[in-house]
């Protein structure tokens, strides 16, 4: 018996393969070949008779075990293919609101704006398109909604992020057959951003942001209004920069994070171990001071409870002062505080990476990669490594230069 087995396409192939196409086992072992569960024939001689038949089958060793207990290929018609069941089709309004809806449960506020903002994008994308349901979307068009928002390419990332999670959620409820996001691959980018290590605040700049706070910001006759001095923001950015706390902790930072032995907490891990890191007594006094000036929230409280309004406050009052005080180099962002902290600790000899990438919440990996340069065991090592290499090397016979005439 001499069959030759063979899957034939429909014309609704879930992987989109042309109608009335055939494809073999070994074919389908390709890499990257997209799978279906369109039916597999046989076709071959069977008792002296060449004939083509229906396995019923779409999995190839079910459709050859099927085919052994055929004698002959007799009359009868093997059992029906079932029937797909009907899924009605869900518009793009209700699988957002409802991908939203699941995310508001448990995301952080700030997880929650992003899943949001995306989602905004992706229903006027779907406008553009006048596309009402979801079915309706194909790896094409992720390709071009991808192309169409010229961001930076770690944000391209983080959207595609949101965007497979949007249709994985939409796969799990059975809305879609599969998720176009994932036929889609990421972008390569080999530009030098990428890799760029992080850049922190240095000595001097520190100190001509205090002296500005001191010296110009809310000096002006038209800064009377503001409520927040610039001894105030030379608080913010000490305990920024001695903490490594974010802007939002910082923003929202409450005087019981500060013990009595001068320990200040700046997380707490999964397992609900708290990390604490040590502040100096003068920043201690000061915190003490706002509290009973301002009240356990040091900065001040806030009418409204999103964190973004609350950070976009501070991180006005920061641009004012930069401004103040520039020019820079580099542009100067509430984050490059966190940096200053990891600089300040790596260039001690006696602090390693490991203590680093804890007090951060990060792996030493990570540490390493964006804080190289302020690794001192890093260049040490380095440095080692080459005087062995080029130790016992051969050498030129050195000799000496005339001198030139006077």
């Amino acid at each position: 018996m001499a069959l030759n087995f063979y899957r034939r396409h429909r014309s609704d192939c879930e992987a989109g393969h042309p109608e009335e196409s055939r494809s073999g086992e070994f074919e389908e072992r390709r890499r990257g070949w997209k799978r279906c569960a369109c039916v597999i024939f046989v076709s071959g001689t069977l008792a002296g008779k060449f004939k083509r038949k229906s396995t019923a089958q779409n999995d190839w060793e079910k459709a050859r075990e099927t085919a052994l207990t055929w004698r002959n290929w007799g009359d009868e018609l093997p059992a029906p293919i079932p029937e797909r069941i009907s899924v009605p089709r869900v518009t793009i309004d209700r699988a957002v609101n409802a991908f939203l809806a699941a995310h508001a449960e448990s995301s952080a506020p700030a997880t929650q704006r992003m899943y949001r903002y995306m989602m905004d994008r992706f229903k006027k994308f779907c406008e553009l398109k006048g596309y009402v349901l979801l079915d309706q979307w194909g790896p094409i068009d992720v390709r071009e909604f991808r192309a169409s928002w010229q961001v930076a390419p770690n944000t391209a990332r983080k959207n595609m992020t949101i965007l497979k999670s949007f249709f994985e959620f939409a796969v799990s409820n059975e809305w879609i057959v599969r998720n176009p996001a994932r036929l889609v691959k990421e972008l390569r980018n080999r530009s030098e951003n990428r890799s760029k290590e992080r850049m922190p605040f240095s000595d001097e700049e520190l100190a001509r942001m205090f002296e500005a706070c001191e010296s110009k910001y809310g000096k002006t006759e038209d800064e009377y209004r503001y409520r927040w001095t610039g001894q105030d923001l030379a608080d913010f950015i000490s305990i920024s920069v001695y903490t490594g706390l974010r802007i939002s902790d910082v923003c929202t930072f409450h005087v019981e994070r500060l013990l009595d032995t001068g320990e200040c907490r700046i997380r707490t891990t999964k397992n609900g171990k708290k990390v604490y890191t040590w502040i100096p007594t003068w920043l201690q006094q000061r915190i003490h001071d706002r509290a009973k000036q301002h009240g356990p929230l040091i900065f001040g409280t806030h009418r409204t409870t999103d964190i973004c309004v609350v950070t976009d406050i501070w991180r006005r009052k920061l641009r004012r002062l930069w401004d103040l005080c520039g020019p820079w180099a580099e542009r100067p962002t509430p984050h490059r505080f966190r940096h200053t902290f990891a600089r300040i600790l790596l260039q001690k000899a006696n602090v390693t990476v490991r203590d680093v990438a804890e007090l951060l919440g990060n792996t030493e990996e990570i540490v390493r990669k964006h804080y190289a340069a302020w690794v001192p065991e890093r260049q040490a090592r380095i440095t080692k490594l080459l005087q062995e290499a080029f130790e016992d090397k051969p050498k030129p016979k050195l000799v000496a230069f005339p001198r030139g005439r006077n």
